[in-house]
């Protein structure tokens, strides 16, 4: 079955629609000395603003058995995967770069910072630019 580029372009339009978030990337700026303390001072670069969707995988990625104790009594914190979509044609996003979230339909999303891990968009047809996150410490 050969999937036409019209179909590629609605298919794209559409994931882009669900994207009702918004967010700023930033990543570190160059380091430079402040000249009256002698400390470093890094600044931040803007490398994306405007749509994204925050979403987490269908199921549990993983238990993490927080100390010994914790391990014997069973007690257990969930790991959940999570994703931030882009739409498909954001460039010069890179592994390490921070998400804020700016806006969101869901409360609990609005001021979340996230840092991108790695990209999970490496395939023939895709609709968005997709990376895996983790909450940013």
């Amino acid at each position: 079955m050969k999937i036409s580029a019209s179909f590629l372009a609605k298919a794209r339009r559409d994931a882009e629609n669900l994207m009702t978030d918004h967010c700023t990337v930033t990543r570190p700026g160059e380091s430079t000395t402040d000249p009256d303390t002698g400390l470093p001072n890094t600044g931040t670069e803007q490398v994306y603003q405007g749509k994204c969707k925050v979403q987490t995988s269908g199921g549990l990625a993983s238990e993490q058995a927080e100390g010994s104790a914790a391990q014997a009594m069973g007690a257990v914190s969930l790991v959940w995967s999570l994703y931030v979509h882009f739409p498909y044609d954001t460039n010069g996003l890179r592994a390490g770069d921070v998400v804020e979230i700016t806006e969101s339909a869901n409360p609990l999303l609005t001021d979340r910072r996230l840092r991108l891990v790695s990209p999970q968009s490496e395939k023939t047809h895709a609709t968005a630019c997709r990376w895996n996150v983790k909450e940013d410490a």
